[in-house]
């Protein structure tokens, strides 16, 4: 009853901003028949003057945050951590950052933005988590100089950085924030009741664009911060300009299920239909949104707990097995997940806690993880995905 109040309350908002607009508005109407794949997000939707009426900068500013702290954990491949540090960075207190923009902005942080969906108590448990694989990561950093073996934490393939019980903690933070920030921002907060109920009639002070607009604007900017979605390198068509979940969900083509394009466009439409006062279709683009987001992630699980089997290295091997968990863990974060907490949980907790870790792990007991998130989600348990 709740929902459909405030759908409805939205609803009413909308109304009254078509009634309100002046004839001067009416050019700023946009067709969906003109949305494409190489449809420019910015210039789309502008306002009176011809100025984009798109802004995410909070969200490019944590990312950014994002960056320097998944590459400072990198770093443990060659030298001992600062916890204190990257503690700093995950808080944004005491200056931790390489980009003084980012130690100015202390408004962002990280943490206030990690499994924000959740109640209170169950998000501190989740930040709590993250910090607690902060502490991992330093621990076997101490050891960066020597080859890890079951028992002992170290370097493997001379790249990748374990603790005793072979995991790769930095990638489940990595991953793992792609669920718990990202994610959970665009499907669970920005594309949620809330947001999504924000005035549609006047502008925010000081700015050209209103509420609701902005919301989804920031969602968009969580996926990514280029004007169309995926962007080739143009400087080598090889390559991509994505990070973090907006990279991964790029790789999930049609091939296997996925269609980043059509992700784009659902991006467009809602925001048209934002500027078009149109609900309905608005909320048709939520639910696409959100059900691609999750299909993604649950792909790209499943691939890795894949390509963990045909590893030709130990270090190859505990690299695949913490990129899949870290997705396993994020599937938690979809909106109304199919893998939910507990069972994300309990699937974490057969992969993770045997006596000594990966290092005890069968294909089978990969295979008993793949296959239940394969049912659950409907996505192929042989997928593997090029990435």
């Amino acid at each position: 009853m709740r929902k459909q109040l405030l759908l409805s309350a939205g609803a009413l908002a909308l109304l009254f901003a078509s009634c309100k607009k002046d004839n001067k508005n009416d050019d700023l109407k946009v067709p969906y028949s003109g949305l494409t794949t190489t449809t420019n997000y910015f210039t789309t939707f502008k306002d009176n003057a011809g100025t984009t009426t798109v802004n995410f900068d909070g969200q490019t500013t944590r990312i950014k945050m994002l960056t320097e702290l998944d590459g400072y954990l990198k770093k443990g491949t060659t030298m001992t951590l600062d916890l204190t540090k990257i503690e700093n960075m995950f808080r944004n207190t005491n200056a931790p950052f390489a980009d003084a923009a980012l130690n100015t902005a202390t408004d962002k942080t990280i943490i206030s933005k990690t499994a924000q969906s959740f109640t209170t108590a169950n998000a501190e448990i989740e930040r709590q988590r993250f910090l607690g694989y902060f502490a991992k990561i330093k621990t076997a950093s101490e050891n960066f100089s020597q080859t890890a073996v079951s028992g002992t934490a170290g370097l493997l393939d001379s790249k990748y950085l374990v603790d005793a019980k072979g995991i790769e903690y930095a990638q489940l933070v990595q991953k793992g924030l792609m669920g718990a920030m990202l994610l959970d921002q665009i499907s669970n907060i920005y594309l949620g009741e809330e947001k999504m109920n924000a005035d549609n009639i006047a502008t925010v002070d000081g700015k050209n664009y209103t509420a609701l607009a902005h919301h989804w604007d920031e969602a968009y900017g969580y996926l990514t911060a280029n004007e169309f979605y995926p962007k080739q390198n143009p400087a080598d068509p090889t390559k991509w300009l994505e990070v973090f979940l907006g990279s991964y969900v790029r790789q999930v083509g049609t091939s296997v299920g996925g269609d980043p394009s059509a992700l784009y466009l659902s991006f467009l439409k809602g925001r048209a239909a934002i500027v078009n006062n149109d609900l309905t279709t608005r909320n048709q683009q939520i639910a696409s949104i959100r059900t691609a987001m999750e299909k993604a992630i649950a792909t790209i699980a499943i691939s890795y707990l894949n390509k963990t089997k045909t590893a030709t290295s130990d270090g190859a091997r505990m690299h695949s097995l913490a990129e899949g968990v870290g997705f396993v863990y994020s599937l938690r974060y979809a909106y109304n997940a199919k893998v939910n907490a507990a069972k994300s949980q309990e699937l974490l907790d057969n992969l993770m806690n045997k006596p000594n870790g990966f290092w005890d792990l069968t294909n089978a007991d990969i295979d008993a993880v793949r296959d239940q998130i394969a049912t659950l989600t409907g996505v192929d348990k042989n997928v593997v995905v090029n990435h």
